[in-house]
């Protein structure tokens, strides 16, 4: 019987030990995503050149890419319509959330509609809100991230 409960005492002392190793042991956890990174500031030497646009008919922009449209080739009166290519398809229909910021700090905000297998987003908006200068674009995304949130920059020529 003596037995029988040091070995218990035994298994027991062992379990706790194997819990707190296991708990007190350091150990690489997985890497958390990032964030897109934002695109890089005007007149950075290290920045790619952005991609130019001619006439446009509709911008298609991969995530933290930069394009560039020459002014000339806004219609008033004609929507500017974006195609935001996602990191990866969203998890529901719902139309995303998505924010454009002028130079001036001036703010469009409205829902792009999902599209291409969820994994662009349409937006429209008034060209007249264009001017000369960097826009940041942003979609808020379905993403299991600490931020969801994609980043895209047009630059108007």
């Amino acid at each position: 019987m003596r037995g029988a409960r040091i070995a218990g005492f035994a298994l027991i002392a062992a379990v706790a030990g194997f819990v707190a190793a296991q708990w007190l042991w350091p150990r690489e956890e997985p890497a958390l995503p990032t964030s897109p990174a934002p695109p890089p500031a005007a007149g950075d030497p290290n920045a790619p050149e952005p991609r130019l646009l001619g006439p446009y008919d509709e911008l298609r922009i991969a995530s933290s890419e930069t394009v560039a449209i020459e002014a000339s080739a806004l219609e008033p009166g004609r929507p500017v319509v974006l195609h935001l290519e996602l990191g990866e398809p969203s998890r529901t229909d719902e139309p995303r959330p998505v924010r454009i910021v002028a130079p001036d700090s001036q703010v469009i905000e409205g829902a792009g509609t999902l599209e291409g297998d969820r994994q662009q987003v349409r937006f429209e908006f008034d060209p007249a809100f264009l001017r000369p200068g960097r826009y940041i674009v942003e979609v808020r995304t379905t993403e299991m991230s600490h931020f969801p949130l994609r980043r895209y920059a047009i630059e108007v020529r």
